[in-house]
């Protein structure tokens, strides 16, 4: 402590001495490219607290720079930064004369790359999206800015963590998902240019919009002042998620009446993606309207929505990959009429209304206050049916692995389509029997209503101090309900519990044997409320040698849930409100940055925190009733990270060690079970408590300028992310009014699942003067872990087994994936043509065409133990050979 005090104080010291010896630096800041003056570049002289940006027509001027030799840092996103060496001379102004900036080969291509274009696991609504937070390559940490979109191929998660430990913000104000914490980037698809100008703070450290999560926050900036002046038209083509894209943005710049716009629209489209019957249609809209009011008030006005429907692809077994000779075999659709027909389908549009105001207190402080609001539509369509065979094609019985003549099985799985797809005929056939629907197609729906504001005020107190706080107010009301989609030709559905009882099998007695039409809401319908506020408070100090901040912040939740429906066999648990529960959380953090010169930078970061549980996982059973899961409990996170810089004229480099250790997680899983109490089969939730993980690990970082033109890059992560505890589970039937006791899940030291633990790539750069670029990159992942399924990890799953035997050790062993090696390639060259500005870039992924890579996965809920059945793991899939191809024209 005595050496830190001591270091503070020279620090303080030199910058006395040096006041009186100093001079100014200025110059202007270009694009290389199309020459048009860049603003927001961060210009820092390195080794002192001293830093300064560009304004609107590219000027920059820093004053006081003590004298002598100095390295001066230019930093703007989506642009390699430049470092300059100068001699300052006291009493004197150098002028830099004008400064050039290099667009970034890779992030140029990432910002025409469309996040919503990944895989369907990806993507599925409930399902992963946890990579997307990678895909922020932008980033100015080396590790991230050059791994963060290429790990992402392979659902690689920074540090382990899901999104819901990364905050996403627009304009300051809050986008995860308010249920699950889960950050969606979908939501705005297909906006790119209108999103582009994003604030990157990746792990730990300090940010200018909130507490933020271990993972770092992202804000986007969606004012219209602050987005490129002209027009811009892209064209893209691409063989992964869709075929098409176009998107057109306009944007007129601060004009002399103090106004200002950005429009922005786009289409995705394609018949069917990289995998069977996966359709693909998506627009999105976008407008923003700035207004400067006088010289210290200014509003925007933002709106925009992503709407879109595409058909999705599951996972399926191996034995089922292998009979149909296709790792992308797709369980979810068949022929109708002679055209494919996809039983999953997601619908979603959500649009955003936001309005924010800014007020330039005086020159040291400043106040942002926004309020927006949400709603819309999300759902995802299935197949229903009520005392009728499974109609899935990969249902166990179906297989020949469970066949009394198997051979005749795969026979007919490779020869007839009525087999190895869903048959839909069959289906209407059925149905036309009788009335009352056997079959049908439902719609899960989960709309959202939400209000947010939100407040910071900043304010400088010093050349080295300042101040942050803020606060946010959440008002959220997510619907969950079941729409019946189609009939599939019956003439309705009697709105019945096909597992509870007959003499309780209607699922609302306020409308009793009901006849469900095309249209009309059955099955279950409630509502999840939450209200939120928040406080946090931040100040940063900045000197020569030394730089740090302190945070805290506090919080206080609320929530329940209001049953629209009496279902009979829970009359008195099911309709109405529940009780409320409320969570009062706090987190504080901090950190340091030793600065030992210009370019050599060492960090240290902490943070504690506690959070509500996520709505997710408060209930026992949300869609029949209002029971809380048991003594349930916040949870709590600490979190540490140490690392070391290098940023000179021709090496930057990153090494970061870090530990995060969650405690008290509360996790709700549903899955069927045939042996649930005395054999009986069920629909269960699996509610796991007491849930502690550690993930720790080290990332490294490297690009390295090899020659004017070309540049190698180095990056890797090697982790350890574990389950630290036994938690305790009790499976609660959601149908029927039973539950089974609390058993012991013995995962203490599995892995936490579906992301690799060790990643690395090496990779190239070339950057022509005569404005093309390529770049190669080999890409290395392993300790891939599939997701288990609890009950197979108690002491019931083992009774009667040998210990050391083949279904012992199916039993209580964790699945590890191969390692997988890709290879990707990209491409590009602009052109300046007259007043127009045109870009043409190309990548292609998996360049060697592997098909064998497995990206993730599950353990089925039923296990070959419990039966003479076979049970295979699910599987997902790394796409074999992609490419994307954008054609951008701006002027």
């Amino acid at each position: 402590m005595k050496k830190i005090l001591l270091f503070l104080l020279m620090g303080v010291l030199s910058s006395f001495a040096l006041h009186a010896q100093t001079g100014n630096v200025s110059g202007k800041v270009r694009n290389s490219v199309d020459r048009n003056y860049l603003s927001q570049v961060k210009v820092e002289v390195l080794g002192t607290s001293l830093s300064t940006y560009t304004d609107a027509e590219g000027n920059f001027l820093i004053s006081e720079v003590p004298q002598g030799k100095h390295l001066l840092e230019f930093i703007l996103q989506d642009f390699k930064s430049v470092s300059m060496a100068v001699n300052v001379v006291a009493g004197s102004t150098i002028d830099l004369k004008v400064v050039e900036l290099v667009p970034s080969a890779l992030s140029q291509s990432l910002k025409d790359f469309d996040f919503s274009s990944l895989t369907d696991e990806e993507l599925d609504d409930e399902g992963s999206k946890e990579n997307i937070s990678g895909l922020l390559a932008s980033s100015k940490d080396v590790f991230v800015s050059n791994a963060g979109y290429v790990f992402s191929q392979l659902r690689f998660k920074t540090r382990g963590y899901s999104t819901d430990n990364t905050s996403i913000r627009m304009n300051g104000m809050l986008m995860n998902d308010m249920e699950n914490g889960r950050g969606y980037w979908y939501k705005w698809g297909g906006l790119n240019d209108a999103t582009r100008n994003q604030e990157i703070y990746y792990g730990l450290g300090s940010n200018d919009f909130g507490f933020g999560g271990v993972g770092g926050t992202t804000n986007i900036n969606t004012s219209a002042k602050d987005q490129r002046v002209g027009t811009k038209l892209v064209y893209s083509r691409s063989n992964k998620s869709y075929a098409n894209r176009v998107m057109a943005t306009h944007s007129t710049g601060l004009m002399e009446n103090g106004w200002a716009f950005t429009v922005s629209g786009s289409r995705r489209w394609g018949d069917e993606g990289y995998v069977d019957a996966t359709f693909y249609d998506a627009y999105s809209y976008f407008l923003s309207a700035y207004k400067q009011l006088n010289d210290n008030h200014s509003l925007n006005f933002t709106v925009f929505a992503a709407p879109s429907e595409r058909g999705k692809g599951g996972a399926s077994t191996q034995e089922v990959y292998d009979l149909v000779g296709d790792n992308y075999y797709n369980p979810y659709w068949g022929y109708q009429n002679g055209d494919k027909r996809n039983s999953r389908v997601g619908k979603s549009h959500q649009p955003v209304f936001m309005l924010n105001h800014d007020w330039k207190i005086n020159e040291k402080s400043n106040l942002k206050t926004g309020v927006s609001y949400t709603f819309g539509r999300n759902g995802s369509t299935r197949l229903g049916w009520f005392n009728a065979p499974d109609p899935r094609p990969d249902y166990y019985n179906k297989l020949p692995s469970n066949s009394a003549n198997p051979e005749e099985v795969a026979r007919l799985w490779k020869t007839d389509p009525k087999v190895r797809h869903i048959d839909w005929d069959r289906m209407y056939q059925v149905n036309s029997n009788d009335p009352n629907a056997q079959y049908y197609v439902e719609e899960n729906r989960y709309d959202a209503e939400q209000l947010m504001a939100n407040t910071t005020y900043t304010k400088e107190i010093n050349n080295n101090w300042n101040l942050t706080a803020g606060l946010d107010y959440t008002y959220y009301i997510g619907s969950r309900f079941n729409v019946m989609d189609d009939l599939l030709g019956a003439e309705y559905l009697l709105d019945y519990d096909k597992y509870a009882p007959t003499s309780m099998r209607d699922n609302d007695l306020n409308n009793p044997d009901r006849k469900v039409k095309e249209g009309d809401t059955f099955g279950f319908d409630y509502d999840i409320h939450l209200r939120k506020a928040g406080f946090f408070a931040q100040t940063d100090f900045v000197y020569n040698q030394w730089e740090g901040y302190i945070g805290a912040e506090v919080s206080q939740t609320k929530m329940w849930r209001e049953g629209n429906m009496r279902k009979a066999i829970f009359a008195d648990q099911s309709y109405g409100e529940s009780s409320k529960k409320d969570f009062t959380n706090f987190g504080v953090k901090g950190g340091l940055t030793y600065k030992l010169n210009g370019r050599n930078y060492f960090t240290a970061n902490a943070a504690y925190q506690t959070r509500a549980p996520f709505l997710r996982n408060a209930f026992e059973s949300a869609r029949t009733r209002n029971k809380w899961v048991d003594n349930l409990e916040e949870e709590k996170i600490m979190s540490f990270d140490a690392g070391y810089q290098l940023r000179s004229p021709f090496v930057k480099a990153s090494i970061k060690g870090f530990y995060t250790r969650f405690e008290d997680q509360t996790q709700v899983r549903n899955y069927f079970t045939s042996n649930f109490q005395n054999g009986q089969s069920a629909f269960v939730n699996a509610i796991l408590t007491g849930i502690d993980k550690e993930h720790m690990g080290v990332e490294v970082g490297v690009e390295a300028k090899l020659t004017p033109t070309l540049t190698a890059i180095f990056a890797a992560s090697k982790g350890q992310y574990i389950y630290d505890s036994r938690p305790e589970m009790k499976e609660v039937a959601v149908d029927i009014d039973l539950e089974s006791e609390t058993n012991t899940v013995y995962a203490k030291n599995f892995y936490v699942p579906g992301t690799p633990q060790t990643a690395a790539t090496v990779g190239l750069k070339y950057s022509s003067p005569k404005y093309w670029w390529a770049g190669i990159n080999a890409n290395y992942y392993d300790d891939t872990y599939l997701d288990f399924h609890p009950a197979r990890r108690t002491s019931k799953a083992v009774e009667g087994l040998t210990p050391g035997s083949d279904d012992w050790n199916t039993t209580i062993n964790q699945r590890q994936l191969d390692e997988a090696f890709t290879l990707d390639l990209n491409i590009g060259k602009s052109w300046k043509i007259n007043d127009y500005y045109i870009s043409l870039n190309a990548s292609v992924n998996n360049v060697l065409d592997d098909t064998d890579i497995t990206t993730g996965g599950y353990e089925q809920s039923r296990s070959s133990v419990d039966s003479d059945r076979n049970f295979g793991d699910k599987l997902y899939y790394y796409y074999g050979r992609t490419y994307f191809v954008n054609l951008s024209v701006r002027f």
